[in-house]
């Protein structure tokens, strides 16, 4: 059965024309990869699934080796297990697709769901190779900004341990409780554990012991290094 034939007889509410449209603005994914063909032939076991709405993906830098981004909080950057949201990797996809191009994308670092930034793809295996390189040796500087509970008035490095391994995180106060961190080593949670570890959590950090938010105040501000020159998120209006 074609593609179209098959969202109209599983979507009772959608006309074949609607899902020809559909197909065509690349809402539709086919078992969680947007397809453009409305004669795809479709198998019984196939899982069809149409995007609530048109991604909206802040690019911040495009080149044919690497796309950056603006991630939002709250939105995980690769499909989780459930499927039950829609991930970064799969929104820009589809943005790729809507602008006419190539849409493959490798993933060569994360940010956890609750932290907003920058995140870069590659868009080819030469280029993924490149980039997981330069994140894995730490040559590539990240810096993040932070609010954070209570005072930190000096600038400081945490240099302590997280699960046994070497853990160092520079911290610059900046106004009100908003911080500048920049982890010199890539422990998981690094920021997070190494704020509370001081007394000092992330707001909305709910995890390690921050005051409530309706988000983690943690955003990933630049990356930088002299193959992708410096890539910058402007802070969210609410951190």
């Amino acid at each position: 059965m074609r593609l179209d034939q098959a969202i109209a007889a599983r979507f009772p509410d959608v006309s074949r024309r609607q899902a020809r449209r559909l197909i065509s603005d690349h809402r539709v994914l086919v078992n969680d990869r947007p397809v453009s063909i409305a004669s795809r032939e479709i198998e019984e076991n196939d899982r069809i699934r149409i995007a609530d709405s048109k991604p909206d993906i802040e690019i911040l830098a495009l080149t044919d080796g690497f796309v950056a981004v603006n991630k939002p909080s709250g939105l995980a950057t690769q499909p989780t297990r459930d499927r039950q949201q829609r991930s970064l990797e799969e929104l820009l996809a589809l943005e790729l697709k809507r602008q006419r191009l190539p849409s493959a994308l490798y993933v060569v670092h994360r940010l956890d769901t609750g932290t907003s930034g920058v995140v870069l793809f590659a868009r080819t295996s030469d280029a993924a190779a490149s980039l997981s390189a330069l994140f894995a040796s730490r040559a590539l500087r990240k810096t993040y900004l932070a609010r954070v509970d209570g005072v930190i008035d000096a600038p400081l490095t945490i240099d302590s341990p997280i699960a046994g391994k070497p853990a160092r995180t520079a911290v610059r106060p900046l106004s009100n409780g908003l911080v500048e961190a920049v982890p010199e080593t890539g422990r998981t949670h690094q920021i997070r554990i190494h704020l509370a570890s001081i007394g000092h959590p992330v707001v909305g950090d709910r995890r390690y012991g921050g005051s409530k938010a309706k988000r983690l105040m943690l955003h990933a501000w630049r990356l930088e290094h002299e193959t992708i020159g410096t890539i910058e998120a402007a802070p969210p209006p609410d951190l």
